[in-house]
């Protein structure tokens, strides 16, 4: 046995999770978490507080929104239309697959590295039919990928007219939130809204324990800021800060091996503005107060093509494991 299953053996057997709902059967993507993951989840939000939001409490408050919101709000956000996954299907057995995992997994079978984030359903359609993939269940056909949202859809009340659906990020929330939280302040900026609470995403394939959940909770801030004027008061606290970063000129040449540069020198190099770089900054520190050091730590910069729908500029912050290897976190 491995030592990371070895681990989840463990893990398991002292309380710290195990799956949802297992007497049943269980389902994929939800763990329970027992008494002793109680207590260490716990202790990682009051870690994120004590970093994030105590420090900083004349500029960031803290609320809580409710996780079921009504279907205008990810019209208005654009989820309802762009918050998808490709899925692929088997013409024989009917097993369905996500896409892009399955292309991934087929190809480093056989040795092939292919950046496959942010490709149209014509591209991975393509991919499977240059290299033959076949179904990894019964070696059957793949039919054409689809779309496949990633929203869990309810009604709410009794009128199934009116839909609502499960919040897929805290951040909602935050943004419906903003003209109250904007009169709180005083309508002055830069301020941030923090939140910590539970999201869903009905991920076609959840896989890699508690890595990709159907079900999770967040730590997140939204941060205004006015784009004029970026600069972040705080900055030269963490001007002592290393940060390994990837940025997106490097991503595009396939690098993958940080650089590692100050806050500062992130902003002279026009990586991030001065409020990126210092969330940066803070971040690095929280993760190796969690035990994961910053040589195990890199911020790897999104291509266009593989952003959000709504975001100008992504950094994913990645965590190396002795199992799955880069996850981000």
């Amino acid at each position: 046995m491995r030592r990371s299953e070895l681990l989840a053996d463990v893990a398991v057997r002292r309380g710290l999770y195990w799956p949802s709902s297992e007497i049943y059967g269980g389902v994929g993507g939800f763990y329970d978490y027992g008494p002793l993951g109680v207590l260490t989840r716990r202790n990682i939000i009051e870690k994120w507080r004590k970093i994030f939001i105590e420090p900083y409490q004349d500029m960031i408050v803290e609320i809580e929104t409710p996780i079921i919101m009504p279907e205008i709000v990810f019209k208005a956000s654009g989820h309802l239309e762009h918050f998808t996954d490709y899925v692929i299907a088997c013409l024989k057995c009917g097993r369905r697959y996500r896409a892009d995992h399955l292309i991934a997994e087929e190809l480093e079978k056989r040795g092939v590295r292919l950046s496959l984030e942010g490709l149209a359903g014509e591209q991975l359609n393509e991919i499977v039919a240059k290299y033959n993939i076949r179904c990894p269940n019964c070696g059957g056909a793949l039919g054409k990928t689809e779309r496949f949202n990633l929203l869990f859809r309810t009604t709410i009340g009794p009128y199934s007219t009116e839909a609502g659906y499960l919040r897929p990020e805290t951040a909602q929330g935050m943004f419906v939130s903003f003209p109250r939280l904007a009169d709180y302040v005083g309508r002055r900026v830069p301020f941030g809204a923090a939140q910590i609470g539970r999201v869903g995403r009905n991920e076609i394939s959840p896989r890699q324990g508690l890595i990709r959940l159907r079900e999770f909770s967040q730590m997140e801030i939204e941060l205004f800021f006015d784009p004029q004027n970026p600069s972040c008061p705080y900055l030269p606290e963490v001007e002592g800060s290393e940060i390994p970063i990837v940025p997106e000129e490097l991503v595009a040449k396939g690098r993958e091996e940080p650089l590692w540069l100050t806050p500062r020198q992130i902003v002279a190099k026009g990586y991030a503005n001065e409020w990126m770089a210092f969330f940066m900054a803070l971040s690095v520190k929280f993760m190796a107060e969690l035990g994961v050091g910053p040589e195990k730590q890199k911020f790897v910069a999104k291509l266009p093509h593989e952003r959000a729908h709504y975001a100008a500029a992504v950094y994913d912050q990645m965590a190396f494991t002795e199992r799955f290897g880069w996850i981000e976190v």
